[in-house]
């Protein structure tokens, strides 16, 4: 029997993916702690405490190089060397520095956004309206912060259910159960404890939204918060739920590809290979010292007296004896796996372990760096245009109009500023031929101008600039005197 916490299958087929590539982007300590779920246990049917220490020296020699964690947030970062673009009313310009209302920008959000779907390729934005009490917030309370509309983030893991209704020509969700941790005080008010509990978004029978949030309990679980319906900023019930999808594909409800699960994979085999790798080192890297032609009342001298190494340490040999010191041959075959995954890591986008040093046209890094970031720009894509949708209920939320956009860069490469071309713009716009608004984008582009300053304002502090006073004049002083001493 189903309740609160049933999942959908295909939530169930994608949790181990989604693990294993949270666990490689976590690092090394992560994935040791994981013992034999990521490195197999060398003679797993023997369960002696020698071998249980064993296979922890195999783990601790073993290197974990994190080309996967390095490599998601080098495109993060690629997204981020360009501002991104903010457009909302006044009444919103509050989201530039807290849009979660725990002090977390959307700039800053939007970035753990990405890298969460790069890692999972899913997650939720849930836009809510913290009331101070149920229909008596007031204008004080929307500008003290005490009440406003804000986003919650929901990783892929945390949406256990949800479902849709056709309702005429669309598709609306009717049903998302979102999975939350919530930290409690403890009895003595210094410690805490987390409770889990189930936010539960509704279209009801009647069409309109309501929430309600179950409690987990030891057993079971009830219902500690009974249905309400929020209202937005002109008192209506909504027509739909205000939660937005985001994927590495698009942006509806289904469970998009992993855009690093192969690479995560990969990355893992290479791990493998390096705890063979550094257990061969180990075994046969030193020298073993021989001797032969001893007889038993030689060897049980040299057994009693102690053998050392070293130029000060002779070894004293019986006529006809012998002594040397072995070498393994080199063992290769680790190490070349090894190398072949880095390179395979490397074409599926390790941008950071390794650059091509061959000499490639301009054209040719062009379509190389389009290839290698065409998920990467659709990932960019489905968040903007997330984010814009939600700052839209936001606005409804507080009865805000006006445009509402969230743009994120999508050009990831180096942007330089080239005089020469500099030049030709401005001569452009004195000529009549370029709008300044345009020129203006530009120098926002590449970090000249503050992005966050619009049109107006910079056109205002040119004006204020061309007919403030001259500091480079001499002091005019009235009536021929002479000005005073300081």
């Amino acid at each position: 029997m189903s309740d609160v916490t049933f999942t959908r299958p295909e939530y169930d087929a994608a949790k181990n993916r989604w693990r294993l590539v949270r666990d490689v982007c976590k690092g090394s300590e992560t994935i040791k702690a994981a013992g034999d779920l990521y490195l197999p246990r060398p003679n797993a049917a023997d369960t002696s405490q020698d071998n249980k220490e064993r296979y922890e020296a195999y783990k601790k020699r073993a290197v974990f190089y994190n080309a996967t964690g390095r490599t998601k947030h080098s495109l993060v970062g690629a997204v981020f060397r360009t501002w991104p673009t903010l457009t909302v009313p006044a009444a919103l310009d509050y989201v530039a520095k807290d849009v979660d209302g725990q002090g977390v920008s959307v700039y800053q959000q939007s970035q753990s956004v990405i890298g969460h779907l790069l890692e999972v390729g899913r997650h939720g934005l849930l836009v809510d309206y913290a009331a101070v009490e149920a229909g008596t917030v007031s204008k004080a309370d929307e500008l003290s912060g005490r009440a406003r509309a804000n986003i919650a983030s929901y990783t892929a893991e945390s949406i256990f259910n949800w479902k849709t209704r056709q309702v005429g020509g669309q598709h609306l969700l009717s049903l998302v159960v979102l999975r939350e941790k919530v930290d409690v005080d403890t009895d003595d008010g210094f410690g805490s404890k987390q409770v889990v509990q189930y936010r539960v978004l509704r279209l009801d029978a009647s069409g309109q939204y309501t929430q309600e949030v179950w409690e987990e309990g030891a057993s079971t679980t009830s219902q500690v918060i009974a249905p309400f319906t929020p209202l937005n900023g002109l008192g209506q019930p909504w027509q739909v739920i205000p939660f937005q999808f985001v994927g590495s594909e698009n942006n509806d409800t289904s469970i998009d590809d992993s855009p690093l699960y192969d690479m995560a994979e990969i990355n893992i085999g290479h791990y493998r290979n390096s705890a063979d790798y550094e257990e061969a080192a180990y075994l046969v890297g030193q020298p073993q010292p021989w001797m032969s032609g001893l007889s038993d009342q030689w060897r049980d001298h040299l057994e009693e007296e102690g053998i050392y190494l070293g130029s000060r340490a002779p070894w004293l040999l019986p006529q006809g004896g012998a002594c040397g010191m072995m070498q393994a041959q080199p063992n290769a075959v680790a190490k070349e796996a090894m190398d072949a995954k880095k390179q395979d890591m490397v074409s599926l986008g390790a941008r950071l372990i390794e650059r091509g040093s061959a000499v490639k046209t301009a054209t040719q890094a062009d379509n190389d760096s389009a290839a290698e970031h065409s998920v990467l720009s659709l990932v960019v894509s489905n968040v903007s245009e997330a984010y814009s949708q939600c700052l839209v209920w936001m606005g409804e939320f507080v009865n805000a109009a006006g445009e509402m956009l969230y743009k994120l860069n999508q050009d990831f490469t180096q942007i330089s500023l080239d005089a020469t071309i500099l030049t030709a713009l401005f001569n452009a716009v004195q000529g009549g031929r370029l709008p300044e608004a345009d020129f203006w984008q530009y120098l926002r582009d590449r970090g000249v101008i503050d992005p966050e300053k619009t049109d107006d304002e910079i056109r205002g502090e040119l004006e204020a600039q061309a007919t403030g006073p001259d500091l480079d004049d001499d002091e005019v002083i009235p009536n021929g005197g002479k000005p005073s001493d300081p």
